[in-house]
């Protein structure tokens, strides 16, 4: 397959590279400045040139908090629902497909079960309002699209200057540099490593899975971050003290969905959590 990938400097972009590479698949690996997604000509232009068998999008405006920001949001709409939604056009004129990935936040977190794949949307950031915007748009295109959820994902350091640490090497950075930690025991997640993400997606595509909407997380129950910390701290001997605490004693802009919990029902399931994080821990710093 040639792929055409967008945010390959970002971390799941990375992995993502990496393995189709490695799968012996050719990559054309952009980032905003190779391609803006946000520019509908521009899309049309390259998929034109580059002839790709399919689209991948990874390219997101993830500052969470910043999108509660009206100098921000313009931004994020345009790179988490404008951009896909002219990756989807231009796949759908060549009739490709396009694999596009969303997140927890569409969710309002009021279902402490879970999340069903066709379970209604309703977000209740505008970081989440951006990102549903970019789901309805995708499957409204009629392009043939594999829209897949992911939640809490972490895995190594993205390429791009200034790109943030995963949460699991953020948390033993504070671990060492702190006498004791206090974690938000609040915000149930699905905490899930970009590796399997990447592997899921090239499975889908080699094996011409069906179209439509997917739930890529590691197996598991829901976690906090509080508890997700503490799965982390006992798995590495960690021995720093560690407190939950509500959100409120480290408020944030945005809103969280507070039962955020994915549940995969279509895939095969993936790797337990706590595999994933072992196998993440060796290879965290390469």
């Amino acid at each position: 397959m040639r792929i055409l990938l967008t945010g390959a400097q970002g971390m799941l972009g990375r992995d993502i590279h990496e393995l189709f590479e490695s799968a012996g698949h050719e990559v054309i690996a952009t980032d905003r400045a190779e391609l803006d997604i946000t520019d509908a000509q521009a899309v049309r232009d390259s998929v034109a040139e580059k002839k790709p068998d399919v689209i991948i999008n990874t390219a997101a405006y993830n500052l969470v908090d910043n999108v509660e920001d009206e100098q921000y949001y313009p931004l994020a709409f345009a790179v988490n629902a404008t951009g896909p939604k002219n990756l989807a056009v231009a796949a759908k004129e060549v009739g490709i497909p396009l694999v596009h990935y969303s997140t927890d936040y569409v969710f309002a977190g009021d279902k402490p079960e879970g999340y069903k794949e066709d379970d209604q949307t309703g977000s209740i950031s505008k970081y989440g309002e951006t990102k549903e915007a970019g789901e309805k748009a995708v499957l409204a295109s009629g392009a043939d699209v594999y829209l897949c959820r992911l939640s809490k994902i972490y895995g190594r350091p993205g390429l791009s200057d200034g790109a943030k640490e995963s949460v699991v090497a953020l948390m033993l950075r504070l671990a060492q540099e702190k006498p004791e930690l206090h974690v938000v025991d609040e915000e149930v997640g699905m905490p899930t490593y970009t590796k399997d993400v990447a592997e899921v997606t090239l499975a889908m595509l080699e094996e011409k899975m069906p179209f439509g909407i997917y739930h890529v997380v590691n197996s598991g129950e829901g976690v906090t971050p509080y508890t997700f910390t503490r799965e982390i701290f006992d798995l590495v001997g960690v021995t720093t003290p560690l407190h939950p605490c509500p959100r409120t004693k480290f408020p944030r802009p945005s809103s969280a969905p507070k039962f955020a919990k994915l549940l995969n029902t279509k895939l095969p399931p993936l790797r337990p959590r706590s595999e994933a994080i072992r196998e993440f821990l060796e290879v965290m710093n390469d």
